[in-house]
C-alpha cells in the first residue's frame, strides 16, 4: 500500500523541523520553505507569490500541512500581510488546484490570548476570538481564508491553535509564567495531534486547540479529543 503523499510548508522552522522527523518513513514527504533546514531534503519555496516552481510539487498530494508563516507576535503589520495572508491563499489555492484531501493549518492560541486576565476557568473553540496583536489577527484570518477556500473547492480543513513550542532544546522550565505553562505543547503530543489530524477520516472545517494535557490549564480539549482523537501523554505540573 502506497504510503500518503505529505507537503509540508515551513520545513525547516520551529515546529517544522520537530514534526518532520517524526513523519519520516510514515509519509511520502514533501518539504518546503524559504530556506533549507537540518531535516531531510527541503525544497525552496517562497509562498509569498504564487509560482509554478514550487506549485508543481503538490501534484497529488493527499495533505498539505501549511506551517510557513511569521512566527513573531510583535511583528508589524505590513510584514505579517505578505508571509501569514497572501501565502494562506497561495497555497489554499494550490490545495484546490491539485485537489488535495485535506489542508492542515498551523494556527495560533494568539487568537485567543485576550481571554489571559478573564478570569474563566475553561476557553472553548467556539467562543469568539479575541486576539491582543496583529499576528493573532493575520492567524485569525488565515482560518476563515481556509475555510473559504475548503468549503467553495470541498477538501477538508482542520486549523490546529497551537500552544506554546519551545524553540531549540529548551524546556517549558519551572520560571516560565503560568499562563505560558498552561499552554506548552510537548514535541511527542506535537506528532500526535498532526497525525491525527492527517488521518482522521471525517474532519470537514473544523478549530482545534493544540497543547499537552497540562495541569490547570483553561483550555478545553474536548474537540481535539471528539473529532480528531487526540489523546495528551504529557503535561506540565502547576
Amino acid at each position: 500500500m502506497s504510503k500518503r503523499k505529505i507537503v509540508v510548508t515551513g520545513a525547516s522552522g520551529n515546529i517544522g523541523a520537530r514534526l518532520c522527523k517524526n513523519l519520516a518513513g510514515k509519509y511520502e514527504l514533501v518539504l518546503l520553505d524559504r530556506k533549507k533546514g537540518s531535516t531531510g531534503d527541503i525544497r525552496h519555496a517562497d509562498f509569498r507569490a504564487y509560482d509554478p516552481r514550487w506549485v508543481r510539487h503538490f501534484d497529488q498530494a493527499d495533505t498539505v500541512i501549511h506551517l510557513a508563516a511569521n512566527p513573531h507576535t510583535n511583528a508589524r503589520w505590513s510584514d505579517l500581510v505578505p508571509d501569514n495572508i497572501d501565502a494562506v491563499m497561495n497555497v489554499c489555492a494550490v490545495c484546490a488546484e491539485k485537489q488535495a484531501r485535506r489542508l492542515v493549518y498551523a494556527s495560533s492560541c494568539q487568537t485567543m490570548e485576550g481571554y489571559r486576565d478573564s478570569g474563566l476557568s475553561r476557553i472553548t473553540v467556539d467562543m469568539e476570538p479575541l486576539p491582543t496583536n496583529d499576528y493573532g489577527i493575520s492567524k485569525l484570518i488565515g482560518e476563515r481564508i481556509c475555510r473559504h477556500y475548503g468549503e467553495r473547492h470541498s477538501y477538508s480543513v482542520v486549523c490546529l491553535r497551537i500552544g506554546w513550542v519551545p524553540r531549540g532544546d529548551k524546556g517549558p522550565g519551572a520560571e516560565a509564567a503560568t499562563w505560558l505553562r498552561g499552554k506548552w505543547l510537548s514535541d511527542g503530543d506535537l506528532v500526535n495531534i498532526f497525525v491525527n489530524s492527517i488521518e482522521v477520516e471525517h474532519a470537514d472545517f473544523g478549530v482545534y486547540f493544540a497543547m499537552s494535557e497540562n495541569e490547570g490549564m483553561v483550555w478545553d480539549l474536548g474537540e481535539s479529543r471528539r473529532v480528531l482523537g487526540y489523546r495528551p501523554q504529557d503535561g506540565l505540573k502547576s
